[in-house]
């Protein structure tokens, strides 16, 4: 009787430990998932940041020509 119970005791760990490697491995998918999204998100700030510099830089030298012909 005490092989059994030790085997089901064993059966049940092993269940488990499938279901927390089961759950970590749906963890490390959405993890990946949102990373890509971040990742997307602080370069596109980026890219926006760098344009409107851009402009902001173009801009003041238009209305320095332009101030300067006045």
């Amino acid at each position: 009787m005490e092989d059994r119970e030790i085997l089901l005791a064993l059966g049940r760990l092993e269940g488990k430990v499938d279901a927390l490697m089961s759950r970590q491995s749906r963890h490390d998918k959405e993890l990946s998932h949102q990373e890509r999204r971040i990742r997307h998100l602080e370069q596109s700030k980026a890219w926006l940041f760098g344009v409107a510099a851009c402009i902001g830089g173009v801009a003041s030298v238009i209305v320095t020509l332009i101030g300067n012909k006045l």
